[in-house]
């Protein structure tokens, strides 16, 4: 009798014991679900120049976006080096700009003189060059993101594709939200520019503006470069954040799963 109470009064112990625990659990489980947490994508620009920091950037080990120019001497050797690199693949789209030279877009750009058709069989000129890529963002293109006539023509062809658009934000004034709304184009638009600068510290700044974004309304764009608008010293930045914007609730995803 003594052994049976003894043994009784350890399994009613184990039983508070245990859900205890489970109460403990719960309670830390609501309090990380409490905390803001955010996905950030980001995207870098011109790829397809074999521009300096490339290896250092697909080096990165977070999963971002690679926009690669595609009428460029390095176009089909960066878009390998991205592939191998299991990063997922943008066309970097050169449109013209209302300010600026036309050779900075190159001769295979989108221009508004060009005619709706023109513009069709440029942009799937791109994706005949990256087949594989997951969707398409502007190159400067201030002139063709104001132009209803023009941009349209570009969405057409994304529509086809079902592959979504990037505002790259390079105007104020851009029609890229309207015009992919009214053809049922999946969109996103850049919050923050990562560099043009050759300070780590500044790109730091912005990649933690970005985080805060991410972290406000759930989701963040960031819009970065290989190249002398970028580089080493984006990628430098990024690789030292990884840890930082982690614990903080940043979750990095592709521009693609973004838009998911």
């Amino acid at each position: 009798m003594k052994n049976w109470k003894t043994g009784l009064k350890y399994l009613v112990l184990f039983g508070l014991c245990f859900i205890a625990g489970r109460m403990v659990a719960s309670e830390r489980s609501e309090a990380v679900s409490g905390e803001k947490r955010g996905e950030l994508a980001i995207l870098i620009d011109d790829f397809g120049y074999c521009g300096e920091g490339t290896e250092e950037m697909l080096a990165l080990p977070i999963p971002f976006t690679a926009a690669v120019m595609p009428f460029s001497s390095c176009t089909a050797a960066d878009a390998e080096a991205v592939r191998q690199a299991g990063k997922e693949i943008f066309i970097h789209m050169p449109m013209e700009s209302l300010t600026g030279k036309k050779e900075w877009v190159g001769e295979k750009g989108v221009f508004r003189d060009m005619t709706e058709a023109e513009i069709r069989e440029r942009v799937e000129e791109a994706f005949c060059i990256l087949p594989d890529a997951a969707g398409l963002n502007n190159h400067m293109g201030s002139a063709i993101m104001e132009d209803e006539r023009s941009l349209s023509a570009v969405l057409d062809v994304l529509q086809e594709k079902d592959v979504l658009f990037v505002d790259s934000v390079t105007t104020a004034k851009s029609l890229g939200r309207k015009t992919a709304g009214e053809k049922g184009v999946s969109f996103l638009a850049r919050d923050v520019f990562l560099d043009s600068t050759d300070a780590v510290e500044v790109v730091k700044a912005n990649l933690r503006q970005a985080a805060e974004v991410a972290l406000e309304k759930g989701y963040a764009l960031a819009i970065g470069h290989v190249g002398p608008e970028g580089g080493e010293i984006t990628a430098e930045a990024i690789r030292a954040l990884i840890p930082e914007l982690e614990a903080a609730g940043i979750t990095f995803v592709t521009v693609s799963e973004l838009a998911k």
